[in-house]
């Protein structure tokens, strides 16, 4: 295998990892921890349809994907349409496009990215339309800038983050948890596989993403991972799974879902299918959570069975060997 095949299979893994645990997260978002284990008392094995309840009612078939995925391809692909350079115009206009015409696209879509859109249409000038935003909408969709982008060149991953994040989530908390995000991604890309150096390179980057972004009220980014940390180290899984929960959350807030993020790689020991099921059970943003550990786990193991990713493209109309060799010579490895 050449080294361009080797980029090749971790950006392949990195994609359909992201793909991969959204569609396993998707039945299961917006359960409790406690809705999942009455409903599968044995766990979450295979994709399901959509399981509805008070707070989510859909139609979805198994190996549907949600915002998560088509976010993350309109960067992708507005990425590459512009040769490799950011167009922040093109994303929300994609976005937009995506909002109005696609069917069950708001029925799966975050609502700071709705309420973000609506603004812009509306007048508001994009500097303004995200100020209020710190949920993970910027760090679900953001891992094509980690291939793009190298960690070791944080301040220009950091620009890259903001450039695209900018229209819909503008607050220091959400635009940090996607840097993160992108920095574990570019990691990945380069051949890492060590979890102690994604603990590290997450809490450096929070310290380079101090004084990005509109500085909106937050508890501790930093504190939270390191916590995780610290949860994932001292505790047997079982009981430190139930402690991500109980103590630190799996929410949509960014605050809560970077550090659980983290948690599920460490606790998956790098494995993304193992990844993909402990973040369906873990409850709430199970398709997020989902979508982001098993695209850093996809990265250091492509061990994703041809069945399953077949299934994904059939269900979403996906092609993620297209979408690889779209990006791959835009890769920082590569250009």
């Amino acid at each position: 295998m050449t080294l361009m095949d080797t980029i090749a299979n971790r950006i392949y893994g990195i994609l359909a990892g992201g793909a991969f645990g959204d569609a396993f997260g998707m039945p299961t978002e917006c359960w409790s921890r406690e809705q999942i284990k009455e409903k599968f008392p044995d766990g979450i094995h295979s994709f399901l349809p959509s399981q509805n309840n008070e707070l989510m009612t859909r139609e979805l078939e198994p190996g549907t994907v949600t915002d998560d995925t088509m976010n993350t391809i309109m960067i992708l692909r507005s990425i590459v349409k512009n040769s490799g350079s950011l167009s922040t115009e093109e994303y929300i206009k994609e976005l937009s496009y995506w909002l109005e015409n696609a069917e069950d696209a708001k029925a799966v879509s975050g609502p700071s990215t709705i309420r973000a859109i609506q603004l812009i249409q509306q007048g508001t000038p994009i500097e303004k339309s995200g100020i209020l935003s710190t949920t993970n909408g910027a760090a679900m969709k953001i891992t094509p800038i980690g291939i793009i982008a190298d960690y070791k060149k944080m301040d220009d991953l950091i620009k890259q983050v903001y450039d695209v994040s900018l229209p819909t989530h503008s607050t220091n908390v959400a635009l940090t948890g996607a840097a993160i995000i992108a920095a574990c991604i570019s990691y990945v890309v380069a051949g890492g596989r060590e979890i102690e150096a994604l603990w590290t390179i997450s809490l450096e980057t929070v310290d380079k993403c101090q004084n990005i972004g509109y500085d909106f009220p937050s508890p501790s980014l930093s504190y939270r991972i390191s916590q995780a940390k610290t949860i994932v180290r001292e505790s047997s899984p079982e009981i430190a799974f139930e402690r991500i929960v109980n103590e630190l959350g799996s929410g949509v807030q960014t605050i809560e879902t970077i550090p659980a993020v983290l948690a599920i790689v460490e606790l998956a020991n790098g494995n993304p299918i193992k990844a993909a099921k402990l973040s369906a059970e873990i409850g709430f943003d199970t398709d997020t959570i989902g979508a982001l550990s098993t695209s850093i786990c996809g990265g250091m193991n492509n061990c994703f069975s041809e069945e399953d990713i077949r299934l994904i493209e059939e269900c979403n109309n996906i092609n993620f060997d297209l979408l690889v060799k779209e990006i791959l010579p835009f890769c920082y490895l590569v250009k």
